[in-house]
């Protein structure tokens, strides 16, 4: 087995003993589970809220609490067209419906950026507010992010915010950070 394979016989023994089992590579085991006539399989199964969510969920949770009542928020609002893609937040308020794109970290502006037009194409919504983890990292890359984006989203955070708590009607899209 250990030729056909080729492996040292001392790798071999080893395995056959669990000796370093926590060094084996998932491709060696299913190297060697086919030399047994064996296919190996693994799974994933959700165990509760996934970590990358919580600061995804604590970002909206905040955002949530800076509106006013009056505005009516839905989550996770599928496009009108563009299959599994949805809105993090859906907001309709004072005769607007406002798409929200919630991130945490801006990791790749052109990509957000892209999202961003397939969500002005196929979203439906008047206008759209991109919210943003009020971080360093953040703050330092929103006016890159806000050009790349062009001349519909320099509405100013803080009309946004006045608006979003008084329950009137926003200025236009933008970006606030949260």
């Amino acid at each position: 087995m250990a030729t056909a394979l080729g492996w040292s016989q001392s790798h071999v023994s080893r395995l056959e003993r669990l000796v370093q089992i926590d060094e084996v590579s998932v491709v060696e085991l299913a190297e060697l589970a086919g030399m047994l006539g064996l296919e190996l399989g693994a799974g994933l199964y959700p165990i509760g809220d996934g970590l990358v969510d919580r600061g995804h969920q604590a970002l909206l949770s905040r955002f949530r609490h800076l509106m006013s009542p009056s505005i009516q928020i839905t989550s996770e609002v599928p496009l009108l067209r563009a299959g599994l893609r949805s809105w993090d937040l859906l907001l309709r308020m004072a005769g607007q419906l406002v798409g929200v794109e919630a991130e945490t970290r801006i990791r790749d502006a052109q990509e957000l950026v892209r999202r961003i037009r397939i969500r002005e194409r196929d979203g439906g919504a008047d206008l759209i507010l991109i919210v943003l983890s009020d971080s360093r990292h953040n703050r330092e890359a929103v006016d890159e992010l806000r050009q790349m984006l062009g001349a519909n989203y320099v509405t100013s955070p803080r009309r946004i915010l006045a608006a979003l708590r008084s329950g009137q009607t926003l200025p236009g899209s933008g970006v606030v950070l949260v």
